[in-house]
């Protein structure tokens, strides 16, 4: 069975690129935290960041699908077929 790279590239690039941007919000922001917390006892983390990192995780399609293209273009994967 063959499969077709192109489309796993972009299945991977979709899925994968904005679950990064998301934990790299939460883990970023819980970092800030835990220093704000030692430096002045105030845990500014809540349940809002995880909203707000799901919102920033949708920039993630668009840069994957550029990502992708690239990338594509880069290993002279033909896109459109022709």
């Amino acid at each position: 069975m063959k499969t077709n790279r192109k489309y796993l590239a972009l299945l991977f690039l979709l899925i994968i690129v904005p679950v990064i941007f998301g934990i790299c919000y939460i883990l970023t922001k819980l970092v800030v935290s835990m220093l704000i917390y030692f430096l002045y006892g105030d845990f500014i983390f809540n349940i809002k960041d995880f909203y707000l990192a799901l919102k920033v995780a949708f920039f993630g399609i668009p840069t994957g699908g550029v990502i992708w293209f690239l990338e594509c273009r880069r290993l002279g994967i033909k896109i459109f077929g022709k």
